[in-house]
């Protein structure tokens, strides 16, 4: 019987002006599982982070406001 097997991010971030522009930026992140091959760090933007999880199957599950909450299935 094959298993699947779920890998979940969560990631909390804030909103931050950078240069004149408003970035998110990674507050606190939880894994469970694995985020492999992305390299999820506290500290760093958003945007890079969460385009690296979509190319690599993960889907949007939950948004709220300053939470993103991303599932592979394999």
């Amino acid at each position: 019987m094959a298993r699947i097997r779920t890998d979940i991010v969560v990631i909390e971030f804030t909103r931050r002006t950078v240069n004149g522009r408003r970035v998110r930026i990674i507050q606190a992140v939880r894994i469970i599982g694995t985020a492999s091959p992305c390299n999820v760090v506290v500290g760093r933007r958003v945007g890079p982070v969460r385009r690296c999880l979509l190319n690599n199957r993960f889907r949007i599950v939950s948004t709220h406001r300053n939470t993103l909450v991303f599932e592979r299935r394999t």
